[in-house]
C-alpha cells in the first residue's frame, strides 16, 4: 500500500495526472459464530485532456483469496458526435436494481445494487444522431466468453427515453441450469408517471429453450417532515421465474441514513438492514445485518461450507 501511494504522488508530479485512493474494510459474522475479514484498497490516476479522458487504476483485495489486480484502464477520445473507447473500463446499462437484464457487463451484488464494479475488457463506440438520440455498440471479454457484443439505439418520445438493445453472450439457461450462448433481444422504457417507472421486455434464443421476461419497476420520494424518504419496487416474471426486489431509503439528517431491502422470489428470501454514518466527505461507516433463507444453492456460505442464514456487518470507508 505505501509502494502504491509512493508512485501516485510521483506520476501527480510528474504528469500532471489526477491519483484517488478508495480504502474499505469490513468484518462479517456469519451465523454468529464465523468471523470474516475483508480489506480492499482501490488506487489510480485520471487525466482529462482536451478531446480525450484516461484512467488507470488497481485493486488490491485481502480475505479468502488475496490479490493484486488491474481494476481499469482506459482511454476515452471525444471527435464531435463520436466517442470511441478501449481498455477495461467500467459500463453499466439498463434502469433498475436486482432483476436489470441490460447490465450484462457486471455482477448484481444484492447487498449494494448500486456499487460500482470491477471494468471489463472493451472496446466502445458511442454515436449521437440527434437530440438525446444514440448509438453505441460494445465487444467485450468475460470469463465464459472472449467474443461477446452488445448494441443498443436510445431515444426520446413523449419524454419517456427509450432503448432497443441486442446481446449475443453466455449465460446461465433457467432452464438447464447450464452456461449456453444466448442472443437476447431487450426493449427497455422509462419515465414518470407521477411517480417514476421503468419496464424492460425480453426475448432471449438459447441453445435450446427461448424465454420471454418482462421486468416492471416504480419509485417515489416521500418529504416526511423534511426528511426524504425514498422507495421502489420492482418485479420479474417469466415461464422460469418471478421475483420482488422492495427498498426504501430514510435521510435521517446529513450523517445518519437508513436503508433496507427486500427480495422474494421462488421460495428464496433475503433482508438488509444498513445504518449508514457519514463523517464527512471522506470517511463513511456502516452497520448492516443481512439475512438469507434457501440462498446456499447461489453460493451464499460460510467458510466452512455451511449455508449462510444470518450476518452482521461493519464497514468502514474512506475516499482519498
Amino acid at each position: 500500500m505505501k509502494k502504491l501511494i509512493l508512485l501516485l504522488l510521483i506520476f501527480r508530479g510528474a504528469l500532471a495526472l489526477e491519483p484517488f485512493l478508495e480504502l474499505e474494510g469490513e468484518y462479517r459474522l456469519q451465523n454468529y459464530e464465523e468471523n470474516r475479514w475483508y480489506y480492499k484498497s482501490i488506487g489510480g490516476l485520471k487525466h482529462w485532456g482536451e478531446d480525450y479522458y484516461t484512467e488507470l487504476s488497481l485493486i488490491g483485495e485481502e480475505g479468502e483469496d488475496p490479490e493484486v489486480a488491474f481494476y481499469t484502464g482506459y482511454l476515452e477520445y471525444y471527435a464531435g458526435d463520436l466517442t470511441l473507447s478501449g481498455g477495461r473500463q467500467r459500463i453499466s446499462w439498463g434502469h433498475g436494481f436486482i432483476f436489470n437484464l441490460s447490465d450484462v457487463f457486471n455482477e448484481i451484488d444484492i447487498e449494494d445494487p448500486g456499487s460500482e464494479s470491477r471494468g471489463v475488457d472493451s472496446l466502445r463506440v458511442r454515436y449521437s444522431l440527434r437530440e438525446m438520440s444514440r448509438l453505441e455498440f460494445v465487444g467485450f471479454k468475460t470469463d465464459e466468453k472472449d467474443e461477446n457484443f452488445a448494441g443498443r439505439y436510445t431515444f426520446l418520445w413523449e419524454d419517456y427515453e427509450f432503448m432497443v438493445n441486442y446481446f449475443n453472450t453466455v449465460e446461465i439457461s433457467p432452464v438447464s441450469g447450464m452456461e449456453e450462448k444466448v442472443e437476447r433481444y431487450v426493449l427497455e422504457v422509462k419515465g414518470d408517471m407521477v411517480i417514476g417507472v421503468w419496464g424492460q421486455l425480453s426475448y432471449a434464443e438459447f441453445e435450446e429453450d427461448d424465454i420471454y421476461t418482462l421486468v416492471l419497476g416504480g419509485d417515489y420520494n416521500f418529504d416526511i417532515y423534511g426528511k426524504n424518504l425514498y422507495t421502489a419496487i420492482e418485479g420479474i416474471v417469466s415461464e422460469e421465474t418471478s421475483g420482488v426486489y422492495l427498498t426504501y431509503r430514510l435521510r435521517i439528517d446529513e450523517a445518519y441514513e437508513f436503508y433496507q431491502g427486500y427480495i422474494f422470489t421462488q421460495g428464496r428470501r433475503y433482508i438488509n438492514s444498513t445504518l449508514s454514518y457519514t463523517y464527512n466527505d471522506y470517511v463513511t461507516l456502516e452497520l448492516a445485518y443481512n439475512y438469507y433463507h434457501e440462498f446456499g444453492q447461489l453460493g451464499y456460505e460460510t467458510e466452512d461450507g455451511e449455508e449462510l442464514r444470518h450476518e452482521v456487518v461493519l464497514r468502514s470507508k474512506i475516499y482519498l
